[in-house]
């Protein structure tokens, strides 16, 4: 294999590779739940908890969808947005209730009360998954949380309730209950944040880039791993394994009487 080939064959696998990146760069965007508004939401987390409320501290959760996907992402890896966007349906008749409070004014509303605290998660492309929860077990019964004023922002009601929220320095709580504080949280719940503008011309480009990325690559590749006839046939004198060359006998001397 001469030196161009060899050359030619590198530079074709490293298109092909960023070809093929900057394709899944563009085309997941694109592909995932975007609501009319803009934002990009995780697929849904289905809470079923007995206590009285579900909440963590732990507001990366919040941004739902670029959390799981912002690492694997070449286009959502370049933004980490604020704007957060939470949207739930209870899976029953019951209201929901769905707020974000000082963690300290939380702790102390639900002191002595049932409530399951979301302490780890994982998540896999816009799918949050291995959701673990912390108990406390309590007896007391809290008033219903919409009649406190600690909430920042909050959303109740039957249906589905969607709460917006840009994310603040500070300790904060996102609390999940029924509207009338009873036990036995069960409800659908999406994380997600706003989608930075331009993200579709941007994902589009990204994807043609990866395509004429490819197609260099691939044309790189079949240059240098293509066989030519005379490549195929080596030469006895190149390696001294091809066809011995061909022998000569000497002139034979003649036979019988010479005049």
């Amino acid at each position: 294999m001469t030196g161009r080939k060899q050359v030619a064959i590198v530079f074709g696998a490293v298109f092909v590779a960023v070809g093929l990146l900057a394709i899944w760069g563009g085309l997941t965007p694109l592909s995932q739940y975007r609501d009319t508004d803009g934002y990009l939401l995780s697929d849904p987390l289905t809470i079923d908890r007995p206590a009285r409320a579900v909440l963590t501290t732990d507001v990366e959760l919040l941004r739902g969808h670029y959390e799981c996907a912002g690492e694997e992402t070449l286009i959502l890896g370049l933004y980490s947005p604020d704007d957060v966007r939470m949207q739930g349906v209870a899976s029953g008749t019951d209201a929901l209730f769905m707020g974000i409070a000082p963690a300290d004014a939380v702790a102390g509303y639900l002191d002595g009360a049932a409530h399951d605290e979301i302490t780890d998660w994982d998540c896999d492309v816009d799918h949050i998954e291995a959701v673990k929860y912390t108990s406390h077990e309590g007896t007391a019964a809290p008033d219903a949380p919409g009649t406190e004023t600690f909430w920042v922002t909050s959303a109740s009601g039957t249906g589905q309730q969607t709460l917006d929220w840009t994310i603040e320095s500070g300790q904060w709580a996102i609390v999940i209950m029924n509207a009338d504080a009873s036990s036995g949280v069960s409800a659908d719940v999406r994380f997600g944040a706003l989608a930075p503008s331009g993200l579709e011309t941007l994902a589009w480009s990204s994807f043609a880039v990866g395509l004429v990325a490819l197609t260099m690559g691939g044309l790189l590749l079949f240059l240098g791993l293509r066989r030519t006839g005379r490549d195929a046939t080596p030469r006895p004198d190149d390696t001294g394994t091809g066809p011995p060359a061909p022998q000569t006998e000497p002139p034979r001397e003649p036979v019988g009487p010479q005049n």
